[in-house]
Order: structure tokens, then sequence, then C-alpha cells
């Protein structure tokens, strides 16, 4: 949606993610800063979410949205509005999320139109033009909604009164205009959560002290350098707040030191910063360890100056007396070990630019404060050796939950022994660059591991023996062979979900006595005979009604690549019969009939002497043969115009351009008939390609992945092959530019993998050293001597 300010779009994240997940899934239909001064007519029935902002929409009336029934969503901020119809939404009965701010809509208590709109949960009415922050009666109608946004020149005692019967989720207000309050003018509003954007006026503070004695969760932006606003922490007895979100503040260190402090002396048990920016780092007092808070986080931070002593801001940071400590996507790169044992059991520095030294000390000491640690996560960092990492963690002994996902680590025997605490469960190490060492490296608590996006190929067979491990993430990697469970005898949930699984060992999942979710989907399964035991056996297990194991994204995950005539089958229709996989039953049902009819055969020709008279014909062929080919050379030779025809895709265009035909016409003085150069306008395709091809001594035939795609090479490759039956001569050679695999090439050219089974051919070679030969052994193929007249004489 278009930014309102930059509060209400982490509203929408925040607050209101029920009705937005629904907005994602709907189609926007944007008219966004389209200079528009009125709602453009005709709009479809079935719009749901329209946006409308950043326009010149002075006013809204009935017809505007009479085809819309079911809008959800409008958003009509950033316009010039100063008049709403009564009747402009009776027809949006669905109507739940409405953004009318900044635009200039004057009397809050009079707005009529809200009447119609019972459905609403979301309304923000923020920088308007309004004098009074007066609700109307039209608000106490509101029975749904949740969010409410104002703004006002005024706020008086009474001027909440018509939503007192309201409980809302978050109250926002925006102090840009305010030029007047009353003390205790929201007091009596009901609403679980109070946004304020303050303006750094005379009333900041006042508005503080009645915001933190009414709401249980609080968020302050655009608070001033001072911080003046939590001022109201130490005057007031009576504070409600329990959670506080400080965001998008400018201050020095000494002023941000000062306030946690008084922060923590209050009864604020959840203390957050977003968008911290420290402008001075010096003086500053150490955080006071007087009371425990529940959680206390940071987001986005950062210190303008360049030089300063970081262990300071460090220190701060890891010495907080939280249970839940988060400072995340702030550019550290170093983390200090606590002075005392810490009261932290959550500690989350993800998003920043650590590397293995965090916690460090000394060489021969490591961090031994952070004994009630039990969740660490370090994700997406700079971290890049895993070895010398769980040196750092190994004395944090009551550690459980590991999160280091989004690195990029790797372990090798090189970086020595891991030496993991003992009571980790679960390890998460996602998105990583382990291979298949990663499991020389694992806690042997280990219950819980994700392995997801990796560089894993196999599971190696020496794996120690993982007694705990439940559920194995392997999704994502290079998975080969499906892995047994030998070395995780209680393995229960095991995902292999887009490896490189061809045709996966039935007998591996029967070492998996206790697997009880498999997912094998989107793996390149190549159903031949080597795959159909699997196929049956788990076809059969996701069938059962009774079965213990489920397959993960059954059926529609599972297909076959390969071959091309089985490919996208889906797994549970792939069937083979046992005969055509067997070999003995397939040799006994082919040799008895075999034998049988060599048999009769053999007698029927003895008795009717046939072998004499096949003798009799082959001679006189042969001869006759011998005849026509001794009559015809010369004759031949006389139609031939060129040494070559030469075949290939225009995908391979710039290789015959640049080096096929430079190489044989100029330096070779052969011949080549180049389709672009030698096709006679005014015939068909298809003439011009019978003529080439028998003016054309030899036909030459660029082979790749592209050739075999092309229609136009296929008929040339047919009308080649037709013409040297015709001729009884070879005449076709073939180049290989790139390598080709049987199972590239389409069904539909057979010959062409017939000609590559029993024939020779070029490769051509990408050392230039090599190149020479090549060129040699095309020209001793197609070197000739030819009659030299006009290749169109005949035209």
């Amino acid at each position: 949606m278009a930014a309102s300010g930059w509060w209400l779009v982490s509203v929408y994240v925040t607050c209101f993610q029920p009705s937005l997940n629904l907005a994602i899934k709907r189609i926007i239909v944007n008219y966004s800063s389209q200079n528009l001064s009125s709602v453009p007519p005709g709009l479809e029935p079935s719009t749901e979410d329209l946006d409308l902002s950043r326009n010149r929409i002075h006013a809204l009336t009935h017809a505007d949205f009479s085809t819309t029934p079911r809008l959800h969503v409008l958003n009509m901020s950033w316009n010039i509005l100063e008049n709403i119809d009564t009747d402009t939404f009776s027809s949006t009965p669905a109507l739940e999320i409405l953004d009318l701010s900044h635009n200039k809509l004057q009397n809050l208590s009079d707005q009529p139109y809200l009447l119609n709109t019972g459905n609403l949960q979301f309304l923000d009415l923020s920088s308007n033009m309004f004098s009074a922050m007066a609700l109307g009666k039209a608000f106490s109608t509101l029975k749904r909604l949740q969010w409410l946004g104002l703004s006002a020149i005024s706020i008086s005692n009474t001027d909440f009164t018509h939503i007192a019967n309201l409980t809302l989720k978050t109250l926002f207000i925006n102090t840009d205009q305010l030029q007047m309050y009353e003390e205790r003018s929201l007091m009596d509003v009901r609403a679980e959560k109070a946004i304020i954007a303050f303006s750094n006026s005379r009333h900041d503070i006042a508005i503080a002290g009645d915001v933190l004695a009414s709401f249980k969760e609080v968020e302050f932006t655009k608070v001033d350098r001072e911080m003046k606003v939590l001022r109201e922490l130490r005057r007031r007895g009576a504070v409600r707040t329990v959670s506080l979100e400080i965001s998008k503040v400018e201050t020095t260190w000494e002023v941000l030191t000062s306030s946690v402090n008084t922060i923590i002396a209050s009864v604020i048990q959840r203390l957050s910063f977003s968008e911290l920016t420290i402008i001075k780092m010096a003086d500053g007092i150490h955080v006071s360890s007087s009371r425990v808070l529940e959680s206390f986080s940071t987001r986005r931070a950062s210190v303008t100056e360049f030089i300063f002593h970081q262990t300071k801001l460090y220190d701060f940071f890891i010495n907080m007396p939280a249970r839940n400590v988060s400072l995340t996507q702030t550019p550290i790169i170093f983390m200090t070990c606590p002075r005392a044992v810490s009261e932290i059991e959550a500690l989350d520095l993800s998003d920043c630019a650590l590397t293995e030294k965090i916690f460090s000390i000394g060489p021969d000491k490591e961090c031994d404060t952070l004994t009630n640690l039990e969740k660490l996560v370090l994700r997406g960092n700079n971290l890049k050796h895993l070895g010398p990492l769980t040196s750092r963690i190994t004395l944090m002994i009551s550690l459980k939950y590991v999160d280091l996902s989004q690195n990029t680590l790797s372990y090798s025997d090189e970086q020595g022994k891991c030496v993991w605490p003992r009571k980790v469960v679960h390890l998460d190490v996602s998105s990583n660059e382990f291979d298949q060492s990663i499991f020389k490296c694992l806690p042997e608590s280990i219950r819980i591991l994700n392995l997801r996006s990796n560089r894993v190929t196999s599971v190696p067979a020496d794996v120690p023996v993982l007694e705990n491990l439940s559920v194995l993430d392997l999704t994502g990697n290079r998975l080969l062979y499906l892995p047994t469970c030998q070395a995780f005898p209680n393995l229960h949930k095991l995902l292999l979900r887009s490896n490189s699984l061809h045709s996966p060992f039935p007998g591996s999942l029967k070492t998996c006595q206790h697997l009880k979710d498999l997912d094998l989907s989107r793996n390149p399964f190549i159903c031949t005979c080597a795959l159909r035991e699997f196929a049956d056996l788990i076809n059969n297990r996701a069938t059962q009604t009774n079965s213990e194991l489920t397959l993960g994204h059954w059926p529609e995950g599972y297909q076959c690549s390969y071959p091309e005539s089985r490919s996208n089958t889906l797994l549970k229709d792939f069937y083979l019969p046992k005969i055509s996989c067997d070999g003995l039953i397939l040799a006994i049902t082919i040799l008895i009939p075999t034998i049988t009819l060599i048999v009769v055969v053999s007698l029927l020709c003895y008795r009717l002497d046939v072998p004499w008279y096949l003798k009799m014909i082959w001679k006189w062929t042969s001869a006759k043969k011998h005849a026509i080919t001794s009559k015809n050379t010369a004759e031949d030779s006389k139609e031939l115009h060129f040494h070559a025809f030469v075949s290939y895709s225009q995908r391979n265009a710039d290789w015959v351009k640049a080096q096929f035909l430079p190489k044989l016409e100029e330096d070779c003085g052969l011949r080549v008939c180049h389709h672009e150069r030698d096709f006679i306008p005014g015939k068909t395709i298809v003439q011009n390609i019978l003529r080439c091809i028998e003016r054309s001594r030899k036909c030459v035939f660029v082979l790749s992945s592209h050739f075999v795609q092309s229609e136009w090479c296929h008929y040339e490759l047919y009308f080649a092959n037709h013409q040297r039956v015709m001729r009884g001569m070879d005449s076709i050679i073939l180049i290989l530019l790139e390598p080709l695999p049987a199972y590239l090439i389409p069904s539909k050219y057979y010959q062409l993998k017939a000609m590559m089974s029993r024939r020779t051919y070029l490769e051509w070679p990408p050392e230039g050293a090599k190149q020479k030969l090549f060129w040699a052994n095309l020209r001793a193929s197609l070197q000739a001597n030819l009659p030299n007249h006009s290749e169109r004489e005949e035209e």
C-alpha cells in the first residue's frame, strides 16, 4: 500500500496481520499516483483491494463504489479529500480496511459515512485538518474496530466519549498538528496498545505520562534527542505499561544509558528499540542490575561516530539484566562476555557482522558467565568455521537451542575437534556451506538437526551414532543416495526434499524402524527398473490406511524426470511389469520362442535347400552393384557443386560462421553450401534443402543440444540419410560441438541415435592445440576433385 507515514506500514504488519494476509492473497487494483481528480468510473464488481492513494481526489460520492460490493480494502491516503457523502459506503458491506490519512477532512464529530461501515476493523484518519479530536456518535457503531489512527489540533477530556464502549487493539495518535492537550484526556480510552508519534512539542511529556498510566503496550516514535518523555517514569507512581517500544530515535550514548536505567527501575517488563541512532558515544553509565527485565531488544541500531570505544557499547548490551536479549540488524563485529553470571536465557544476535571470535576472552580462556543461556541465535552473520565456534560456546552449560543458519560456515578436520555443550538438542545450520564432514561435528545430545540448503552429497557410513536424533532435515542438498538410519536408530522424521535422488535403494528405508514422517518430493526420479522396487514400496506405504509412515507432498511432489516418455508421470502411476525387469524371466521368455523359431527355420532351409539360393542371389547382387558403381562414379561427380553441405542449429551459427566456414573455405579451399548464402530465393525451404544435399558430396551435421530441438535440422538429417541410401555411399559426417547424452535426444531422432551408436564422429576440442588435428581430419574427409563450374548455372 502507498505509504501514509512509516508507522502506518508497521501497523499493517504487526497490528492487523490476519486481514493483511487476506489482502496479500487478493489482487490489488492500483490507481496510485495517477493524478486523478475523482474515483474512476466502472470499477469491476470483483474488486476487493483498491489503492487510490497519492491523487487529487477532493470528494467521494455514493456512485463511486456502487459497483464494488466485495471491496475489503480502500486506500485513499495522500489526496485532498474534503467531503465524503453519507451513502458513500452503503454498497460496500465487506469493507474492513479504510485509510483516509493525509487529506483535508474537517470535524471529527461529523463523519456520517461511518454509519455504513459496520465491518470496519482498520481506520486511519490521521494527518487531516481536524481542529478537535471530538469523535462523533458514528464511531460508536464501529463494533469490530481494532485499529484507529487520529490527529487533531486539540485533545480534550470528552473527545473519546463515544468510543468508551469499544476495546481497540491499537490506538495511533500523530501529534504533528497538536497545539492544545488537556491532561488525562487519554486515560479513558480502552485499547491494548497505544502508538504515539511525537512532534517535539511542549505537550509530549503530558501525553507520555497519560499513555504510560493507561496502556499496557506503548510505542513511542520520533522521540526527542533528550528522551524527555521518559522522565514521567520517575515522576508518576502509577505506571500501567509493561511493554515499551521506542522507534526512530536519534540520541547520545549518555542519554540512552540513563534512559535505559530509568526504564529498568520502573515496572516495565519488555523494552525494545528500533531504528536507533547514537550520534555521540562520550560519557554514559553502566547498565543497572536492580531488576531483571523479561526482554530487551534493539533492531537496526547504528553509531555515527567513526572512532569510539566499542567495548563500552558491547558491555552495556551483554550485561543487560533481562532474560531475553536481542540485538539484530546492527553492524557489530564482536560481542564481549558478561562480567558476572548473566540472567540471559535467550540471546539473539542475528543479521549482524559477527565472526567466530564472538565472546572470546583469550587464547586459553572461554566465556563462562552465560551459564543460564538456553537459546542462542547467530543467524545471518559472517561465521565461517564451525570448529572454533563450538569452543566459544562450550561453557554455556544450559544451552539447548543453537541457530547458526544463513552464514558461510564449513567444517573440516583441520579445524580441530568440536566441543559442544552437553545439553544442545536443537541445531539449525541451514543455508551454509557444509558438506558431509558436518556429521563429524555434531553434539551427541542432538534431537533436531536442520541441514537444509547445504552441500551434503552423502551421509558417511562412519558417522558417530546419534541415539537421540529424531528429526533430520536435509532439504535442498545434493544427496545422490538415500541415507540409512544405522547412525540414527531413533529417527522419526526425515526430510530429503529437492535433492538429486534418482533411484533410491529401498533397503535404506528398512533400516529406519521408527520413521514416521518422510519427504522425498521434488527429486529427479529416473523411472526405470532400478526404481521399480522403491516405487512399489512407498506406494504401498502411502496407500495403506494403517501405515505409520506419512509421505510429505504425496503424490503430487513425486514425478518421473526420465525417460522422456514418462516425464512428469506421478510415481503412483508408474508401473513396470516384473517380467521386463527380471533378467532371468525375460531371458527365458525371449530365448524359448527364439530357439524354437531358429530350429523350425533351420529345418525348412535344410529341406528346401535355401542356403544355396541365398548364396547365388548374393553373388549376383554384388556383381551388379560393382558394375553400376564403376560406370556412374565419374558421371555422378559431374553433378556435384560443393564439397559439403553444413546443417546446424541457428544457436550455433556463431561457431559455424567464425570457425567452420573460414577454415574450410579460406584455409582449405573447399566449397561449402551454406543456407544463408546458397539457398535460392523463390524456392521453398524443402526444395532448397534437397537441392543442396544433392549437389554436395558430403553432408556435415553440427550436433548440440540445440540441434535436436530444431525441426529443420530434423528434416535435413532425414533427407541426407535418404540421399546416402540412394547414392550407396557414406556421405554423412557428424561433428559433436558439445557433449550430447543419448537421453537428451528426442525419440523422433532415432536415425541420429543409430548413427552415433555405430559410426565414428568428430568431437570439437575446446583446447587450441587439439583443434589443428580436428581440422586436418575434417579436411581429409571432405577433400575431393570437383568440377569448377558455377553453382547456379542450371537455375
